[in-house]
């Protein structure tokens, strides 16, 4: 085929039905389209990446991208992987990088099911405790993803086909669960996704022993049979009267994650939940 006719058969070449005229979709725009008509049609998009190890307030190293999908992400792949470390793996005689499916899975999705149309900028951020995305989304629900329960729902189809068909992308659902499975071969941590207005996508770099080692309150916590993060919230809890899944999240631990540590805390009779959504307060239980 002739690269209209290849253009076309992608669904990126048709005709308006309201108007009658033929031409290219935001579809075809965004995925090979010039910078300045990117520009004209979407001038809110753009693509963040920053590493956040030593300066934490502002970066150690970014790359701004406005370019179309395709250039935006070999260029956003290459500067994850010269900022992630590429752990050896063998499965049988084969080495694998879980490293790259990682960098691959969480690229692909923060660029093709993003809400093109919102002033958010999407966010890919290095820091020392892992890989993060952020994107706009066209959510059907708010809340954690699980590789086993989610039902997947395609946000722009036509560029999402293309992004499978060039290679770069797994069908609707594959994708996370490549994701869960390199990210357990990675750091032998589960990554924690979110969907939401803002998607959310995070994936550990450090493994599940040092991750447990470089906390401070590793013996406590071990000799009270809870973790690290459970080990925060009761010392938050005590402190302050109560703490909130807010306070935990400003502390630097996820929402997921937050979340269900308090539930397991007040299943183990640790603390007391009082109130309902956000402003809801969990009181520690005397002992």
């Amino acid at each position: 085929m002739t690269n209209a006719q290849l253009v076309e058969s992608a669904g990126l070449f048709g005709k308006d039905y309201s108007t009658g005229k033929q031409g290219y979709n935001l579809a075809a725009v965004v995925l090979l389209g010039k910078d300045e008509v990117i520009r004209s049609l979407c001038p809110t998009y753009k693509t963040d990446a920053l590493v956040r190890q030593h300066d934490t307030d502002r970066h150690d190293d970014r790359l701004v991208t406005t370019t179309n999908l395709i250039d935006a992400y070999a260029q956003i792949a290459a500067f994850c992987r010269n900022h992630l470390p590429d752990r050896f793996l063998l499965e049988g005689d084969f080495a694998l990088s879980p490293r790259d499916t990682i960098v691959r899975e969480l690229v692909v999705n923060c660029l093709i099911h993003r809400e093109f149309t919102s002033p958010f900028p999407a966010k890919v951020i290095i820091d020392n405790e892992g890989i993060r995305t952020e994107n706009a989304s066209r959510a059907s629900f708010e809340g954690p993803l699980e590789p086993d329960t989610f039902s997947p729902l395609p946000k722009n189809p036509l560029i999402a086909s293309f992004f499978v068909h060039i290679g770069l992308a797994e069908e609707l659902g594959s994708g996370t669960r490549e994701l869960f499975k390199n990210s357990r071969l990675y750091t032998d941590r589960d990554p924690e996704l979110e969907e939401g207005l803002i998607f959310r996508a995070f994936v550990p770099t450090i493994p599940a022993i040092q991750a447990v080692s470089n906390s401070p309150d590793k013996q406590s916590a071990q000799k009270d049979g809870i973790d690290e993060v459970a080990s925060l919230a009761l010392k938050l809890a005590e402190s302050n009267g109560g703490v909130r899944t807010a306070d935990l999240v400003d502390a630097g631990i996820s929402r997921r994650t937050a979340q269900r540590t308090l539930s397991e805390l007040v299943e183990r009779d640790r603390l007391t939940p009082q109130g309902n959504g956000p402003s809801r307060i969990y009181r520690p239980n005397r002992r």
